[in-house]
């Protein structure tokens, strides 16, 4: 008797193998796909970090090549800059004045200085309590006693569950705050409300102390530890003369002549006095100089103040002395400064702060760098201010946005370059800012993955 005939057995084997082969496909196709984006992500990640360096470049070039000062080129230097594939954007903080461009460099001299801000002025800054101004001093001075009884030192650090001591020395950056008694990552970066970066809207400032714009993007855009003044002339390249250096009276009487010719000149000249000068005011009105004069010799010219130290040696019975120059560091950029840091200058009121901001929008674009026309705004109640003002410091910071030409990744960078040294313009400060997100209108990125592009193009730099 024969075994009966299994009829579609090997149709539904042949299924089942088509089936197993086809599945595997899928999953190898889905694998595969997976792998592709991956790649895809992997090739923009490494495109957007190229162009955030390639901003960095481009902002070393203009610092050292541009015709023009940084702060008179057009945003379209500063915005969706073509980068390779990529686009970069070079931000500016929000600082709720419509008169201030959103793209660009920053002086970092128009923040204020962690290391020379004292009490007194830190706490006119809105929001930040007295209690929180005495711990910044307290963590940066010398001793352990708390600043006006409320500050905090190492014995408040000490009871924090990782136990350290206050630093007592100066803040290396803006950052170390977060360490500071009092503050937090929200007071310092803001409570995430702030409007995207780049649109003149932003937030408006109320001008007045006490306000809480500074809740949506924090105080961490108000501060530096970069606000050295630049020590030599942007004309010729030399040191700025000291004009409280008595041994050097006669070049500056040579100076004098040389800007303003011998009848001018010696005119001022023969009315140095034989004191010091309080600051570039102080020596404008006692030789009897209009602020347009003063304007042409400032950046030849500087004021600080030299303070003698005495020492009682050791062993030895000697005495050590020791020469301290002052005057050069701390000072706040008058021309770019936001509201709420102009109104911590010392004697400064809301009127008198109102009526720099509206004369300087005009100054700006005459010299960016000039501070004479201060003189003309106070008269003699600017004598003093001077030694808190400057108009150009020696380090400027870029907050670098960079895209991948397709929109699928992005990098944020920020660096600060030191102008003063010899060998040009050199990078001493980098950070990786990309965690924090994207900082600008969503839109744009959604543009640049429709393949739309940006929705502006920046210029090309003019180098020399």
């Amino acid at each position: 008797m024969t075994a009966p005939r299994r009829r579609g057995t090997i149709l539904i084997v042949a299924m089942i193998i088509i089936f197993a082969i086809a599945a595997l496909v899928l999953t190898l196709g889905q694998a595969m796909r997976v792998e592709a984006i991956v790649a895809a992500n992997n090739v923009a990640s490494r495109e957007a970090a190229a162009a955030a360096h390639g901003g960095e470049q481009y902002v070393l070039a203009m610092l050292a090549e541009s015709y023009e000062p940084v702060e008179l080129l057009d945003q379209s230097y500063f915005e969706a800059v073509s980068v390779g594939t990529g686009y970069v954007w070079f931000l500016r903080p929000d600082w709720g004045d419509p008169l201030m461009p959103s793209f660009g460099l920053v002086d970092e001299s128009s923040r204020l200085d962690l290391n020379s801000l004292d009490y007194e002025r830190l706490r006119l800054l809105p929001g930040l309590t007295d209690e929180r101004a005495a711990a910044i001093v307290d963590w940066r001075d010398e001793d352990e006693t708390p600043t006006d009884g409320i500050g905090a030192e190492s014995p408040v650090y000490f009871a924090r569950p990782e136990g350290h001591a206050a630093k007592n020395l100066p803040f290396e950056t803006v950052e170390e705050l977060l360490i500071v008694e009092g503050f937090t990552r929200q007071l310092l970066h803001g409570d995430g409300t702030a409007p995207p970066l780049g649109q003149q809207a932003g937030l408006a400032s109320g001008g007045a102390v006490g306000n809480d714009t500074y809740r949506p993007r924090g105080w961490f855009d108000l501060f530096t530890v970069w606000s050295g003044e630049a020590g030599t002339s942007l004309d010729t390249g030399e040191d700025r003369l000291n004009v409280n250096d008595q041994e050097g009276r006669d070049a500056l009487r040579s100076l004098l002549i040389e800007v303003f010719g011998e009848a001018r000149g010696g005119e001022f000249g023969s009315r140095i006095p034989a004191t010091n000068f309080e600051d570039i005011f102080d020596f404008a009105l006692r030789l009897q100089m209009e602020p347009a004069e003063l304007a042409e010799i400032e950046d030849r010219i500087t004021v600080l103040n030299a303070q003698t130290i005495t020492f009682q040696g050791g062993e030895g019975g000697g005495q050590v002395v020791i020469t301290m120059v002052s005057g050069a560091s701390g000072k706040l950029n008058v021309n770019w400064a936001p509201r709420e840091a102009l109104l911590t200058l010392p004697n400064m009121d809301e009127a008198d702060v109102e009526a720099l901001i509206s004369r300087r929008s005009t100054e700006n674009q005459i010299n960016p760098h000039s501070i004479a026309w201060v003189l003309d705004v106070l008269g003699t109640r600017a004598i003093g201010l001077g030694r808190h003002i400057t108009g150009r410091g020696a380090y400027y910071s870029a907050d670098i946005l960079a895209a991948a030409g397709n929109g699928r990744a992005f990098r944020r960078v920020r660096i600060v370059v030191d102008t003063s040294g010899d060998y040009g313009p050199q990078i001493v400060y980098r950070r990786d800012l990309t965690e924090q997100g994207w900082p600008l209108d969503p839109a744009i990125l959604e543009s640049l993955r429709a393949g739309q592009g940006p929705q502006q193009i920046g210029g090309t730099i003019r180098l020399r």
